[in-house]
């Protein structure tokens, strides 16, 4: 079975700050509920690079990883495959569209 869910959100802050947000792996905790543990490569987020991280659930921590299979800063989108326990692979597109207040709405497809 497939399930497609979509949420948005707006934020006052600019494009640019979500977006080195969500292109530094050791702060997705700010935006994941997931603790980062470690990226393969080190560094920024780029295609191919493979970022593990924690997230507590039922009184445990439990092995998330995530791989980044493409982005374009231009158009400031992000495609990752968040692999989660039990098998469940979850294929998302993170895309940054700049609102007439000149913040940001966030969506997650």
């Amino acid at each position: 079975m497939i399930v497609n869910v979509c949420p948005a959100a707006t934020t006052s802050a600019p494009p640019e700050r979500v977006w080195s947000v969500l292109t530094t792996p050791h702060r997705f905790g700010e935006w994941l509920g997931a603790s980062f543990v470690s990226s393969e490569p080190a560094g920024p987020v780029g295609p191919g690079q493979v970022i593990h991280l924690a997230a507590p659930s039922v009184g445990r921590k439990w092995a998330v990883r995530m791989d980044v299979r493409g982005m374009d800063p231009q158009h400031r989108w992000l495609d990752l495959v968040v692999h989660l326990p039990f098998g469940i692979n979850n294929y998302e597109r993170v895309t940054l569209t700049d609102t007439p207040d000149g913040g940001t709405l966030v969506r997650f497809n």
